[in-house]
């Protein structure tokens, strides 16, 4: 797991908690439990809540059982660019995260409701994360302490939820833009 990737998933942690205490959902026997979002890291498809591994390169309509249990923002190290830059031995990166935001309607026994009454508001969750992102802007180590970050924003957003009638997705793209000395 890349450092970059940690922290994007690190940051969405009050995004997990929030929604859990804001939105619920009727089970299938009746109950209510809370909305769950789970975390996962795409380069090794491993789950931050829980034990259990899911690979979000698979078609989205093939594991409506996982999205049954939750909601899923996966990461993944996306790209990387280095320029050099000045008369010195530096260079300007960028270092790109892809983000995936996955849901299914309630209809379907999933977490996703766009009235909010049984589930998330899927352009809420899209909020939620955008904020979390943002507000919490204290740029990653990089892993390296001649590595700095300057720069960061969300772009290529790709909402793709008109391609199904009951599954929700969005990517985007985390891009940190920084520099590295290599003097």
């Amino acid at each position: 797991m890349s450092a970059d990737v940690d922290w994007v998933l690190d940051q969405l942690g009050s995004v997990v908690d929030s929604v859990a205490t804001d939105y619920s959902i009727t089970n299938q026997d009746g109950t209510t439990s809370d909305v769950v979002i789970k975390r996962v890291d795409r380069d090794d498809a491993q789950v931050y809540e829980g034990s259990q591994s899911v690979d979000m390169t698979t078609p989205i309509t093939e594991r409506t059982g996982e999205l049954q249990m939750g909601c899923f923002i996966g990461a993944t190290q996306a790209a990387g660019a280095e320029e050099p830059i000045g008369t010195e031995y530096d260079l300007d990166i960028e270092h790109v995260v892809g983000l995936r935001v996955e849901g299914l309607h309630e209809s379907q026994w999933g977490h996703v409701d766009p009235a909010g009454e049984d589930g998330v508001p899927f352009d809420e969750l899209k909020h939620r994360i955008r904020m979390a992102l943002y507000d919490g802007r204290e740029y990653p180590s990089a892993g390296r302490s001649n590595v700095s970050f300057t720069h960061l924003q969300l772009t290529n957003p790709a909402p793709q939820s008109d391609d199904w009638q009951h599954y929700f997705r969005w990517d985007v793209d985390v891009v940190f833009d920084g520099f590295e000395d290599l003097s």
